[in-house]
């Protein structure tokens, strides 16, 4: 019996010994050491010298002995990136976050958020409970930077004319009828937007509507809700309430900016690429009067916006063997310390970080704050449908549109043909 017992105990010593001597799970403290060194590979689709300009310089500052690579990725070659490159961070948008957290690539962070230190409060919580929504609960990654849009309006036409100011979380149908009461006989238009489509795309976002059921394989436009936006357009259009001349994307100048437009609806980067540029264009001569409200809203939901991008979300990949190292450079690159040091660049992104917006003329920037991302947003599928669907799409509808305007066709008879000819360029394989 006392051999057998000294047997067991023999092999009990054993095999603890075994496990304390092998591998162990990375322990990832929420302080690393400044001073340490790692090789780190960052997964992105920036340009090494992008990525450097916009976070790398600034960690290795502090972190002079961890080295970064960055990666270059699209979402066509993700799996093929993983699984050569093995990379220790990943910088992705909201749609790949969700796609790697489906793989079980993305290490759970929540026990290093779980300090004050990190004041994981001054990070946008709408976006922060989105990703916690994707993780079930868990939050698998920082938000660095987001886009959103916001209603911009010219604080002097709408003084002149005795109308009130747009007010936060106004349906579309509210900023339409705000618009119509801008007198057209004046030359001054209350809502400028850069064509048909745009707008009639923004208004189908908030309301939960798609061109298309993939699934199905089938074209979803000619129905009874699209059939409301277009003839709210239309309209609209008709009134001389809203213009839209085919503004290209790249266009500084537009009715919003040159002060013929009380209202235009666009994303945060609408402020550096096109009032910065007018204004720097007139020297001394006060050009636009603007400030902005919240983005219009779907009316039994006031509070969310469809226009969410959250498109720089840092994770460390899970089989990192360099945890650590990856925990510091994320934790800095979305810290108070890198958002003070970044608060007075222009950029065309918002901070997640709400202390340190740029916001140097005082403009009511809070109304791009406001709302919080919608939990089910439309999302586009383009891997499921022909190559150019979408943009081909949206030529079918401008034209179709441009036939009702100049009135060679009905609103019905313009639908009919978008579905029929929206349907046959679905049916291409």
């Amino acid at each position: 019996m006392k051999t057998r017992v000294t047997a067991i105990l023999a092999g009990m010593i054993v095999l603890s010994l075994l496990i304390s001597c092998s591998p162990s799970k990375e322990t990832v403290q929420y302080e690393g050491d400044p001073q340490m060194h790692a090789n780190l590979k960052i997964m992105t689709v920036d340009s090494k010298d992008d990525f450097m300009q916009d976070y790398g310089d600034l960690f290795n500052a502090k972190y002079p002995n961890i080295e970064l690579n960055v990666v270059s990725f699209q979402e066509g070659n993700l799996q093929e990136i993983l699984k050569q490159e093995k990379p220790d961070i990943f910088l992705t948008s909201q749609n790949v976050y969700e796609q790697l957290l489906h793989k079980s690539k993305l290490y759970d962070l929540d026990a290093l958020l779980n300090t004050n230190a990190f004041n994981l409060e001054g990070v946008h919580q709408g976006i922060v409970d989105s990703l916690r929504d994707a993780g079930n609960g868990k939050l698998y990654g920082l938000p660095s930077v987001f886009l959103t849009k916001a209603l911009f309006y010219n604080k002097d036409l709408f003084d002149n004319y005795g109308i009130p100011y747009p007010q936060d979380r106004m349906t579309w149908e509210e900023v339409l009828q705000l618009a119509a009461r801008f007198p057209a006989g004046d030359g001054v238009s209350g809502l400028f937007m850069r064509d048909f489509y745009s707008l009639s795309e923004d208004m189908a976002r908030c309301y939960g509507l798609s061109k298309v059921n993939v699934k199905d394989q089938k074209v979803t436009v000619n129905t009874a809700s699209y059939k409301s936006i277009f003839q709210d357009i239309l309209g609209a259009y008709e009134a001389k309430a809203v213009v839209l001349p085919e503004v290209d994307l790249f266009e500084v100048y537009d009715p919003f900016i040159t002060g013929a437009s009380a209202m235009t609806v666009d994303y945060y980067y609408y402020i550096n690429h096109n009032i910065i540029p007018a204004k720097a264009g007139t020297g001394d001569k006060p050009l636009l009067n603007w400030d902005v409200a919240t983005a219009p809203v779907k009316e039994t939901n006031r509070d969310t916006s469809p226009y969410f991008n959250i498109a720089a979300i840092f994770s460390i990949h899970s089989e990192s063997e360099q945890k650590q190292a990856a925990w510091e450079f994320v934790k800095f690159v979305n810290g108070e310390e890198f958002a003070k040091a970044k608060s007075k660049t222009n950029g065309f992104t918002l901070p997640a970080r709400t202390d340190y917006i740029y916001n140097p003329e005082g403009k009511n920037l809070g109304a791009f704050y406001s709302l919080r991302p919608d939990v089910n947003p439309i999302q586009i599928d383009y891997d499921n449908v022909p190559k150019g669907f979408y943009t081909h799409m949206k030529e079918i509808i401008s034209s179709e549109a441009k036939a009702v305007m100049v009135g060679v066709k009905t609103i019905d008879e313009a639908m009919v043909s978008m579905q029929e000819r929206g349907q046959r360029l679905l049916d291409q394989k």
